[in-house]
């Protein structure tokens, strides 16, 4: 008997069946309501929480990252219609993009994306299960929080555009991850966008957080944070160029730019992960050209724009580094070398069009594992790659 009731017990905890009823409904009888199992809904459907429209749906031409022997093409990628929304009494987690509304959790999400951060621990298609921590108690706040939103590139390309677009009249809170204060280079694009007009309250991964009046605007700039079918894929992947190309100025014409920078430059990668075995045969091979190293976990953020501002030629691994793509102003030609696994990986190829970066990628194998080291880079394949790119006019 007691083996029955621990299996009894186990299913119920497990991420297993969230849309059974029975399960649901145990579940929410048991653990409720620090532990909970929600219905999905999809943030669209909110009509009633819509205080303003910013922009209609609209069709994105998304470019699939091109190769040697790859033409240019795209994808077709609908964009959801984009609003400020406003929900009352609503609970947070800094670390996730959803709101918990009573018994639904309110998020967008594309085709086959996983969104399982905070305090969102699981889900399927039509539920998620959500485990609440301790909770704070806020009046008001526009949300500026989400999935990777310790991440440099989603904090730069997808979360702080948004304070550019909301109309301070709302509400004068913002909320943000508390890891800024941690990090220079957020905390420097925060003080240019904020300018002591916001009253900043910063977010503890470790609390969950209930605000009376909670102000929202969904992704206009999206990236799928993981997927269910672990593939990473062009699929789901859209920008608005608009409100991105208005955002690098903005941030341009703030920052403390340093001119006469090298111009051929590869992004050295050391005391992180994602190294190539072979990144100084790479170097040295690129030196003849002209090529310098440069560092830019060293960097603050003025440098770092600077480079890809002065760039004609960039070359490095994928990582969070090509989001300062932002910032090229020189039509540079690119090469990056991303896993076998992503060659439909999207994010930088879009960011490379609406900045006129002549984007080209090469494939390492890295057994299906994109934050691993220890890869090699196909020499023969990036000295004939290099060749093309470099002779082209």
């Amino acid at each position: 008997m007691a083996t029955v009731i621990g299996k009894f017990v186990s299913y119920i905890k497990s991420n297993e069946s969230l849309s059974g009823y029975f399960k649901k409904t145990v579940y929410n009888y048991k653990y409720s309501p620090t532990s909970q199992i929600v219905t999905i809904k999809d943030i669209e459907t909110c009509k009633e929480n819509i205080i303003q429209k910013l922009y209609s749906k609209t069709i994105f031409k998304n470019y699939v990252p091109k190769s040697l022997n790859d033409n240019e093409h795209y994808i077709e990628t609908s964009t959801p219609e984009i609003s400020v929304y406003l929900f009352k009494d609503a609970l947070i987690d800094i670390h996730s993009s959803a709101v918990l509304m009573r018994n639904q959790l309110i998020t967008y999400r594309s085709k086959d994306e996983r969104f399982n951060e905070g305090f969102v621990t699981a889900h399927d298609g039509k539920n998620a299960k959500v485990d609440l921590k301790k909770i704070e108690e806020l009046e008001e706040g526009f949300f500026l929080g989400g999935n990777g939103s310790w991440n440099w590139f989603h904090y730069l390309i997808e979360i702080m555009p948004k304070l550019i677009v909301f109309d301070k009249r709302y509400c004068q809170t913002i909320l943000v991850n508390d890891i800024v204060l941690k990090i220079p280079s957020m905390k420097k694009i925060l003080e240019i966008l904020t300018e002591n007009k916001f009253n900043i309250h910063y977010l503890s991964p470790d609390k969950s957080y209930r605000v009376k009046e909670l102000y929202h605007i969904n992704d206009f700039n999206h990236v799928p944070f993981n997927r269910f079918d672990k593939l990473i894929k062009a699929e789901g992947t859209f920008y608005n160029l608009g409100i991105t190309r208005r955002f690098s100025h903005l941030i341009s014409e703030k920052l403390s730019l340093v001119e006469s920078l090298p111009e051929k430059i590869f992004l050295y990668r050391k005391n992180t992960h994602r190294v190539a075995e072979n990144q100084d045969q790479i170097l040295e091979y690129l030196k003849k050209f002209g090529f310098v190293p440069i560092y830019l976990e060293e960097l603050n953020i003025e440098d770092q724009a600077s480079y890809f501002k002065n760039a004609k030629f960039i070359v490095g691994i994928s990582g969070a580094a090509w989001s300062n793509m932002l910032f090229c102003e020189n039509n540079p030609k690119s090469i990056c070398f991303i896993p076998d696994n992503a060659r439909e990986f999207s994010v930088f190829s879009n960011l490379a069009k609406i900045f006129e970066v002549d984007f080209y990628t090469q494939l390492y194998s890295n057994d299906g594992v994109h934050t691993n080291s220890n890869f090699i880079i196909n020499f023969e394949q990036f000295v004939e790659l290099f060749n093309y790119v470099y002779g082209k006019h």
